[in-house]
């Protein structure tokens, strides 16, 4: 769109060069306008499903809140998708989000199985869960968005995926997406405890 308005003035009779070169400096403004807008978008998206996931994790039934976290990240993918204008398939996405996570022991799957786990223990269990559980689902849905996002910037598509060479950044990812979850636990606790005094 903008090249081809900077090719007309430069091929236009009396079209001068300095015209077709202010041209294409303010075409490259309005592409880095985009590009920062789609960064802006895409980055609230992510944390919207981190909102979603942190709570989706506070559900005291064990294991189906890791079938919900996952449920969610597949969204969140399909929605990081779209926004990249990449192939989303629903196969695909749960390859990378079981990659990314199971293979990154103590930074995802195993651990939110072990958290869930605790749920099933009479009493106590549901609490323990609860302090922990909330964290890392919504850490790993921060890290498994940033991987994609990262993935897609690169040119990479779903199919081609690698997540070996994502792991190094998927960790640094969940770290930082713990304080965001924490933030957004944070908040979700106040706002239960709201509506209840209201009630």
């Amino acid at each position: 769109m903008a090249n081809s308005a900077t090719a007309r003035i430069a091929e236009e009779p009396g079209g001068d060069a300095d015209a077709a070169a202010k041209a294409a400096a303010l075409e490259a403004d309005f592409d880095e306008l985009d590009d920062t807008k789609h960064e802006l978008v895409a980055d609230n998206l992510i944390k919207d499903y981190v909102l979603a996931a942190t709570a989706a994790s506070i559900v005291p039934v064990a294991f189906f809140d890791i079938a919900a976290v996952v449920a969610i990240q597949l969204r969140m993918i399909q929605k990081l998708s779209h926004l990249y204008s990449r192939p989303f398939s629903e196969s695909a996405g749960r390859k990378v989000i079981y990659a990314l996570a199971g293979g990154v022991l103590g930074y995802g799957a195993g651990y939110m199985v072990a958290a869930s786990a605790t749920k099933l223990i009479p009493g106590i269990g549901w609490m323990v869960g609860m302090v922990s559980l909330p964290v890392v689902a919504g850490a790993s849905t921060y890290a498994v968005g940033r991987s994609i996002i990262r993935h897609y910037e690169d040119g990479g598509t779903l199919l081609d995926f690698d997540s070996s060479k994502m792991r190094a950044f998927y960790k640094e990812q969940f770290e930082s997406g713990k304080d965001l979850a924490r933030k957004v636990k944070g908040k979700a606790r106040k706002e239960g405890f709201k509506e209840e005094a209201a009630s």
